[in-house]
C-alpha cells in the first residue's frame, strides 16, 4: 500500500458558522473559483458592479449556472428585483482594478466608470454588459436558495458572447487569449497560461 503524505484535518461541522470559509486557520482551501464581474440593474435602471470569486455551471440543458453571494449586497438586491444579471469574464489586465473595487461594489455608470470599467449595452437585457471584458454571459433569475446571510443565486444563460478573435483562434490558444485567472488568497491570483490536450 502506498504511503500517505501527512495531513491537518479541520472539522468544521460543529461550527454554527465560518465567517471566513474557504479560510481555515488562514488557509485558503483549495477550491479556487474563476474570477468574474456580475453586472446589475436596479428597477430605476441604475446599474451596478460586483465581484464574485467562482461561478459554476449546474445544467447545460437548459444552460444554468449559478454563484454564492451576501443576501444583502447589491448584486443580490438588483438580481432579485430586476431578475436578471450578466457575467462579464475578465482578463488578467482588469485584475488589479478589480481587487480595488471588490468590497466597493460601484452603482451607476459614474461609479462604473471612475472605477475603470465602460458599461455597454446587452443584447436582451437592459443590464450593462463591461466592455473590457472578453466573454459575457447574459442570464434571467431561475432560482435562489438561501442559507442565513447568504445565498445561491441560479441564472439561466440566455446569451453568450465572446470576443471574436478569440472565436477564431485554435482551441488550444483561445484559453490563452482568455488570461482567465482565479482568487488564490488575499492579494494572490492564478492564471491560466498554459493550455494541453489529452492524449491516449
Amino acid at each position: 500500500m502506498k504511503k500517505q503524505t501527512d495531513k491537518v484535518d479541520f472539522d468544521i461541522s460543529g461550527l454554527r458558522g465560518v465567517p471566513t470559509f474557504p479560510m481555515l486557520n488562514g488557509l485558503r482551501f483549495p477550491l479556487v473559483g474563476q474570477t468574474v464581474l456580475i453586472s446589475s440593474v436596479s428597477k430605476e435602471n441604475v446599474p451596478g458592479l460586483g465581484v464574485r470569486g467562482s461561478v459554476s455551471v449546474f445544467s447545460s440543458s437548459p444552460p444554468i449556472v449559478g454563484f454564492g453571494c451576501k443576501t444583502t449586497n447589491l448584486v443580490a438586491r438588483n438580481i432579485l428585483s430586476t431578475g436578471q444579471f450578466i457575467i462579464n469574464v475578465p482578463g488578467t489586465d482588469l485584475a488589479k482594478k478589480i481587487w480595488q473595487i471588490a468590497d466597493a461594489e460601484p452603482a451607476g455608470e459614474k461609479e462604473l466608470t471612475q472605477a475603470g470599467f465602460t458599461p455597454i449595452r446587452s443584447v436582451k437585457l437592459s443590464a450593462p454588459r463591461i466592455a473590457e471584458c472578453k466573454a459575457h454571459l447574459e442570464c434571467s433569475l431561475d432560482w435562489t436558495k438561501k442559507y442565513g446571510e447568504d445565498m445561491v443565486i441560479f441564472g439561466r444563460v440566455l446569451l453568450a458572447s465572446v470576443d471574436k478573435s478569440v472565436v477564431d483562434a485554435e482551441v488550444l490558444e483561445r484559453y490563452k487569449q482568455l488570461k482567465l485567472f482565479a482568487q488564490l488568497d488575499n492579494g494572490i491570483y492564478g492564471v491560466i497560461k498554459e493550455t494541453k490536450k489529452v492524449t491516449s
